[in-house]
């Protein structure tokens, strides 16, 4: 995908993000067990369940992704900014990178990057421009909360968009 949208100087500057973090995540996912592991992934379709319940109280386009940006769940108002189907979205494997154009998604993975690891759980605040399915683009305030496992790992990603009129 990132290599038949992206130029080369892009995909040099995802690298870089990705080489930022990735020692760190494999040496915490080293030592973890099977138990663990699944432990992990309940973990997460808990958290999906109550994160459902509360994106449809707020009315923000709200998308929750893995680590690996892997779209999990996505808000009503989402799909009406942006005229994706939801079920689309999360049934067809699709990658929150996939939804923005390249110049976001670079700068969505170095901010990534730089607070993936970090002890708190504020959210990061940026710009991006989101794509419809019919290539239009959507221009968007955009933030992100990282949200971490019992092992300190980021184990989904909370991203909020509302549209730059």
């Amino acid at each position: 995908y990132i290599s038949g949208r992206m130029g080369r100087r892009d995909i040099l500057r995802v690298s870089r993000a990705i080489a930022h973090f990735r020692p760190s995540l494999v040496a915490l996912l080293r030592n973890l067990t099977h138990e663990d592991l699944v432990f992990m992934e309940k973990s997460f379709q808990r958290a999906m369940l109550e994160y459902e319940k509360l994106i449809g109280f707020v009315g923000t386009p709200t998308v929750v992704w893995r680590r690996t940006g892997e779209i999990a769940l996505v808000g009503k108002e989402f799909s009406i900014l942006t005229l994706w189907d939801r079920q689309e979205l999360v049934a067809t494997n699709r990658f929150i990178f996939e939804l923005m154009d390249a110049e976001s998604a670079v700068v969505y993975w170095e901010q990534f990057a730089v607070h993936a690891f970090e002890n708190s759980e504020h959210a990061v605040m940026s710009e991006c421009r989101l794509v419809r399915p019919d290539g239009s683009p959507v221009p968007c305030a955009f933030s992100f909360t990282i949200k971490r496992d019992l092992f300190g790992i980021p184990m989904a990603i909370v991203g909020n968009f509302l549209p730059i009129l």
